[in-house]
């Protein structure tokens, strides 16, 4: 009896995997409103019904789909905020790595950044949760380097905001508009560009 319902197990999420997968792929490709749930089920092999044991409707499955690169978005920030000094060259790194996350997931970030420009109901607030986390990390740091005498503004919160805006414009019009995967050799210029941006705003 416990074989069974561990292959049954194994099974469903060997399909939700699918459906998942096909939905990033299908948003990314056809955007979201043009995307229908039987554009994914059929990227999926499998049937509507199928896609309705796992997901109520095509929000949820985007918001599930968006869960790994938004974590990976806010991870690949993370490290950049300890410390209190400006080292240029792990501000290139931690750059770099939010450009490669975002470069493996352009398609369906670009997909959540266009529905919360046009503030989908719902979905405007996934995208502004997610950024807000990540400035607030830069934010903490920069008021650390203000402690430390390191750097001197006149407003912390927008500087945060600005320097996070810079990762943000540089990967949805370089990466997420692009009509073709990045290049390394691109990933590389766009962390090490942003990282020259930064280092000169925070006199690093």
């Amino acid at each position: 009896m416990t074989d069974v319902v561990l292959t049954g197990n194994a099974r469903g999420r060997a399909s939700r995997a699918r459906l998942l997968e096909a939905a990033a792929g299908c948003f990314g490709e056809r955007g979201y409103a043009a995307t229908r749930i039987a554009d994914i089920t059929a990227a999926a092999g499998m049937s509507q019904a199928g896609f309705y044991r796992h997901f109520p409707d095509k929000d949820a499955i985007l918001l599930e789909a968006l869960q790994v690169p938004l974590e990976a978005l806010l991870a690949a920030t993370g490290p950049l905020t300890e410390g209190s000094s400006v080292d240029h060259e792990k501000i290139v790194a931690r750059n770099t790595e939010f450009f490669r996350v975002y470069a493996e997931h352009r398609q369906v970030l670009r997909v959540l950044r266009e529905l919360a420009a046009m503030h989908e109901p719902g979905l405007d607030a996934v995208w502004l949760d997610v950024r807000r986390g990540y400035v607030e990390r830069i934010e903490r740091w920069l008021r650390r380097l203000q402690k430390h005498g390191v750097l001197q503004t006149s407003d912390v919160k927008v500087l945060a905001d600005a320097l996070g805006g810079v990762l943000d414009q540089l990967a949805y019009t370089r990466l997420a508009l692009a009509t073709k995967p990045p290049t390394e050799k691109e990933i590389l210029a766009l962390g090490r560009v942003s990282g020259e941006i930064w280092s000169r705003t925070l006199g690093g």
